[in-house]
């Protein structure tokens, strides 16, 4: 029962976040992505072993991590609102295994983000709205995930703006270049997906901020385009092609000035461990 889960808090009931509200202990392979981006981006600033290796291996637990916070935060604010299943389905765990279909949550994603570093939104969690309390609360469950990207971004941009070069010439220049890079990619994967889930398209986050404001009949059409909301951004953006990608351009637009000048660019190539890294 919803009872179950809560905790009598100065005479009204408050969400209880113990371990067992929450289904469980936190997921020990989202503690190993954790532990996965600390020890690459160390090896990348100390310089040990392949600078092409870490930066794949930083820049896609870090992806991952942001991922697993973005579909945590929603359940976590579904669970403020009154849908307590969520933590019986194990989002509360911060477990990837459980934020979607293995192939169109990770596979999908990460294909789209080695071919041209920007990735699809990568997971979905099941809330049950009618359970929530309040066209509010029902929009905060929405805004909460893209507010992981926005705060993700806005940290690693003070990193870079305060401590990192103002240019980067090469791979190995200047000193810690390719940890420089690594994070540099990072930023613009996390705002180029803020930007993403926050265009008020159906499927995306930012169509379901304003959803529960919506008439009926505005609802039930955008749900018939919900499935194909993703699919019909990347049309566009394809259709477009990359000289007027609005998404690529409006996260280069707010790099700019912060991150360290083609930082972004060997980011991005020594990602892709196979190519060559002047391609």
């Amino acid at each position: 029962m919803a009872r179950n889960n809560l905790r009598l808090v100065a005479g009204e009931y408050r969400p209880d976040w113990s371990q067992r509200a929450r289904g469980g202990p936190i997921s020990p392979i989202f503690l190993g992505l954790v532990a996965g981006t600390a020890a690459s981006g160390v090896a990348l600033y100390r310089g040990f072993g392949s600078d092409r290796a870490g930066v794949f291996i930083f820049v896609l637990c870090g992806w991952l991590i942001s991922l697993c916070l973005h579909e945590f935060m929603h359940a976590a604010a579904a669970y403020w609102g009154g849908d307590h299943t969520v933590a019986g389905k194990g989002y509360l765990r911060l477990d990837p295994r459980v934020y979607g279909h293995p192939v169109l949550t990770f596979v999908l994603p990460l294909f789209f983000l080695l071919i041209g570093g920007l990735p699809l939104p990568g997971g979905a969690v099941s809330i049950e709205s009618h359970r929530l309390r309040g066209k509010w609360k029902d929009s905060l469950v929405s805004a909460s995930g893209p507010a992981v990207n926005v705060v993700f971004s806005a940290v690693l941009l003070v990193v870079l703006d305060v401590w990192g070069p103002g240019w980067i010439y090469s791979p190995s220049a200047p000193d810690h270049a390719a940890f420089w890079s690594a994070l540099t990619f990072l930023a613009y994967i996390q705002v180029a997906s803020a930007i993403l889930n926050l265009l008020p398209i159906p499927g995306l986050d930012g169509y379901g901020i304003i959803e529960p404001f919506l008439s009926h009949e505005w609802r039930r059409m955008a749900a018939q385009i919900a499935p194909y909301g993703i699919l019909i951004v990347f049309a566009l953006l394809y259709a477009l092609g990359p000289d007027r990608n609005f998404i690529a351009n409006w996260t280069q637009d707010i790099l700019a000035g912060h991150v360290p000048t083609d930082g972004q660019f060997w980011g991005y190539h020594l990602f892709r461990f196979w190519g060559s890294v002047n391609g």
